[in-house]
């Protein structure tokens, strides 16, 4: 190294010392002084959430929403309060370095509309948007008789529950009774009225092509999960040899995963998994923008999780549509409607609104906390 070099990399340290030094002195903006977790569950379909709560030095407070597993609300809670010794004192507006853990999403919802409300600003307008000003909303069908309820609330899409087939390899007349029944829900919703056909991973890749090849007339939105990633050539064959588009991605949890199916062009719709957080999944559909292949998160939780959805849209330009539950039970639904101030799962002719306050844009209510706790 001459003495030149030697002199000008000296300088260049030093600079990015003073930088760091500089840094670690000064004051964060918001320092979490707690965090805390409380479980809900719905009184008529038993669907259980966590709603995390981060608490700062800076008078802001956020929150986030944890997904469960039937049953597990007291396990996820135990998780998020184990996570408090590694939170407390840390920088609320640092979201890339939030430590790992599988709560880890609730807690990047938390922390974003910490950043939010310090700015004064919706988060997706912190994110950079809105690359749109509403959302495609789309819901479960519960049951076939249940399509004018959901039309009478404002959707246009539905994602109907494949029944699991009762063998391997079915043949064409069990094809053939799945496209009669999706005739018979378009008959009764009307032609302005789209489906996806969630096959939850249930079909061999044989009965999966000539599923997808029967339903090309149908024209799906697309065709949720038709088999298992464990052979991702057989998922990309599915795809080649017929037009309906696929969804695949919900039971992914690794952005190196959705590259492999973006590789193989074995995927239309890229269907990650909100409790991932909004971090990760801008990065996974940045991976996709590249690919030309539309982001459809997928969210099954609670009212807090579906806001911090509707600004993740927001954020997004290859987003294309947002599920959001609608509960069977109108003690379900009117639950989901009390637990926020703001209504953020309205849907009119087929679209959610932006929320537009600062941060994800919703105060809970602490009445409603009391009342829906989990036991």
């Amino acid at each position: 190294m001459t003495p030149h070099i030697a002199a000008k990399r000296a300088r260049l340290m030093a600079g990015w010392a003073v930088q760091s030094a500089a840094a670690a002195r000064s004051k964060s903006a918001a320092t979490i002084t707690d965090v805390t977790a409380q479980a809900l569950r719905e009184p008529a379909g038993k669907r259980e959430y966590v709603i995390v709560t981060l608490r700062t030095d800076a008078g802001v407070s956020g929150v986030g929403e944890a997904s469960v597993a039937p049953g597990a609300a007291a396990a996820v809670v135990v998780n998020v309060l184990s996570q408090k010794a590694a939170l407390v004192g840390r920088d609320a507006t640092a979201v890339e370095t939030l430590p790992a853990s599988p709560v880890r999403g609730a807690f990047n919802m938390a922390c974003l509309d910490i950043v939010g409300k310090l700015a004064k600003a919706p988060v997706y307008e912190v994110l950079g948007g809105p690359t749109r000003h509403k959302a495609r909303a789309a819901t479960t069908l519960t049951s076939p008789d249940a399509v004018s309820s959901l039309r009478a609330a404002g959707f246009r899409a539905a994602f109907v529950p494949l029944p699991p087939p009762p063998y391997r390899n079915q043949g064409q007349g069990w094809v053939k009774g799945v496209r009669r029944r999706l005739d018979e829900l378009r008959k009764a919703a009307g032609n302005d009225f789209d489906f996806v056909l969630d096959c939850n991973g249930a079909l061999t890749p044989g009965d999966a092509q000539m599923l997808a090849k029967e339903l090309e007339t149908f024209h799906l939105l697309w065709l949720e999960e038709p088999c298992s990633l464990v052979n991702l050539e057989a998922a990309a064959k599915v795809s080649g040899e017929a037009v309906t588009p696929l969804g695949f991605g919900r039971h992914v949890t690794q952005n190196h995963q959705f590259q492999d199916l973006l590789r193989l062009d074995a995927i239309d719709i890229l269907r990650p998994p909100l409790r991932l957080g909004f971090t990760q999944i801008r990065k996974a559909a940045a991976l996709a923008e590249t690919y030309y292949t539309a982001i459809a998160p997928f969210h099954r939780g609670g009212p807090v999780a579906t806001a911090a959805a509707l600004h993740l849209a927001a954020s997004l330009p290859n987003f294309f549509l947002q599920e959001v539950p609608f509960p069977a039970a109108e003690q379900d639904r009117r639950m989901r409607a009390e637990l926020v101030s703001q209504p953020v799962e309205s849907v009119r002719d087929g679209y959610f609104a932006l929320p537009s306050g600062p941060g994800l844009g919703i105060t809970l209510n602490p009445d409603a906390l009391q009342k829906y706790r989990a036991a």
